[in-house]
């Protein structure tokens, strides 16, 4: 069940100075660990991959940061976004939404996901989409009772 007193609002740049260097790091932690690559080297490809999405920090254009919020207005959360117009459809596609592990299985993330939608609306995009790393049931099981369906499937086999 979502969380009823869950707020998003658009992050602030004091958020945002803690959530890169944050996001950069988890990023590099799944990558290492999907990739099966050096915790370094999976390090510089999130930083460079940040950099490129973020050459302006909080004021580069096209990225959608917002703070998730509980009922004391406390930031418990982030949810990213970027609406492009790809084969015809726009499509905001979420690459992070993070809840703090206190706040975890509160239903804030599902009222999160809800409360992004009309943001997204409101800048064209006419469906959802994001990428679920193959470890991650939890958030792939979320995903799946917030009726996202699968799209295609990435394997891959270790030589």
């Amino acid at each position: 069940m979502a969380n009823p007193q869950t707020k998003i609002r658009p992050m602030r740049q004091s958020e945002f100075d803690i959530w890169l260097p944050h996001c950069t790091n988890e990023f590099a932690k799944e990558k290492a660990q999907v990739l099966e690559i050096a915790d370094d080297q999976a390090l510089k490809l999130s930083q460079e991959s940040f950099e490129r999405s973020f050459p302006n920090g909080l004021a580069s254009p096209g990225n959608n940061l917002f703070s998730i919020l509980d009922d004391a207005d406390q930031v418990i959360g982030t949810i990213w976004f970027v609406v492009s117009t790809k084969w015809g459809a726009t499509t905001a596609f979420i690459y992070d939404l993070e809840i703090q592990p206190d706040h975890r299985r509160q239903g804030h993330a599902k009222a999160a996901m809800s409360l992004i939608e009309p943001e997204a609306k409101k800048l064209g995009a006419t469906k959802l989409a994001l990428h679920v790393f193959g470890f991650n049931h939890g958030a792939a099981n979320l995903y799946k009772k917030l009726g996202y369906k699968t799209t295609d499937i990435s394997m891959a086999k270790p030589l």
